[in-house]
């Protein structure tokens, strides 16, 4: 019998651990209400992007950034030409996540039941908080006014666990770009098209 729980609970502890995972992004954007951003803006890419100074990642990047602007329908224009600028910043970093995992636990129950004395086992569940180091990419976007005021219109984040935004590259890129002219927070799924956000 002793066997047999102990074999229940070791099931279920690795049914908990092997739970199917979505990948998951969580992404934040803020928008000037005085100064909307319309589907028909004309958009100018830094021209940094394709210097020779300028690190692998962010050229990849920029080379997303502007192949999900284009498909999302907006019109990539020169400086000269154009209502927004484009400003882009895309970093790889380990942050601190903490999560509550539940983990079965056995507990030995004793007692009286009237004149006899009783003993067994109890299964109860125990939540642990747990924080483990994980390696994220976080894309953060801005547009900023040309004409006059030149004030930043629209900002926006998003972060994922580096390998998910790596795998899921056009998704992670494409939550964020677009909710361009969108105040949004919450959480996106990399796999499904299209992201399901919370408003």
């Amino acid at each position: 019998m002793k066997r047999f729980v102990i074999l229940s609970v070791a099931t279920t502890l690795l049914a908990g651990l092997a739970g199917c995972a979505h990948p998951m992004a969580l992404l934040s954007t803020r928008q000037d209400p005085k100064y909307p951003v319309a589907p028909a803006s004309k958009i100018a890419l830094p021209d940094s992007v394709n210097a020779q100074t300028v690190n692998l990642a962010s050229r990849l990047a920029g080379e997303s950034l502007k192949e999900q602007l284009q498909a999302l329908g907006y019109s990539l224009t020169p400086p000269t030409a154009a209502d927004f600028q484009l400003g882009f910043t895309i970093t790889d970093k380990d942050e601190p996540v903490t999560f509550n995992m539940t983990i079965p636990t056995m507990s030995t129950v004793t007692g009286t039941v009237g004149p006899r004395e009783v003993s067994g086992t109890m299964l109860t569940e125990q939540v642990v908080p747990q924080t483990h180091m994980v390696d994220k990419t976080r894309l953060e976007v801005t547009l900023r006014r040309i004409q006059d005021p030149p004030v930043e219109v629209w900002s926006g984040h998003i972060s994922a666990d580096a390998s998910d935004a790596e795998k899921y590259r056009a998704a992670f890129f494409r939550a964020l770009l677009e909710r361009i002219g969108q105040t949004a927070d919450g959480a996106v799924l990399l796999d499904s098209n299209p992201a399901t956000a919370k408003p």
